[in-house]
């Protein structure tokens, strides 16, 4: 596939969600925007199920992973290649929350919860605001 018909899919792709969006808008569905997801409470952050973007590829490196996000040919470091980032990581499916990737963590590590959902919370805001990782469910 050429990276013109490769844009021209995401571009039409974002367009979907767009108007989808805004028709969720109209019908009394606030939507909210990436970059506002740092403001959000915990608790609503963590009903929240992760999930790599459609197109984006993963490379695990020996010292680090890194991501290709679709339509680019330059790979961006995601985590260093360690034990915690890389447990969160895979738990990143877009079913899972990040509530219960939290809890996974804690029980895993024998650390707080409070410790558990901080590294969750930020790997994830991390990836989304390499866009690379979005929510994959809706919260209220």
């Amino acid at each position: 596939m050429s990276s013109e018909t490769a844009g021209r899919r995401g571009f039409f792709r974002l367009f979907a969600r767009e108007g989808v969006a805004a028709l969720d808008e109209l019908r009394g569905r606030p939507q909210l925007r990436l970059a506002d997801l740092p403001q959000l409470p915990d608790a609503t952050l963590a009903q929240l199920a992760p999930a790599i973007l459609e197109g984006v590829t993963v490379i695990p490196g020996d010292q680090q992973v890194s991501a290709r996000p679709p339509a680019s040919q330059k790979a961006i470091v995601l985590f260093p290649r360690d034990p915690v980032p890389v447990f969160i990581f895979n738990r990143f499916d877009g079913r899972t929350t990040l509530g219960e990737i939290s809890q996974e963590l804690s029980a895993d590590r024998q650390w707080t919860e409070g410790q558990s959902f901080a590294a969750v919370k930020a790997l994830f805001l991390r990836l989304v605001r390499l866009r690379v990782c979005v929510p994959g469910n809706c919260v209220r």
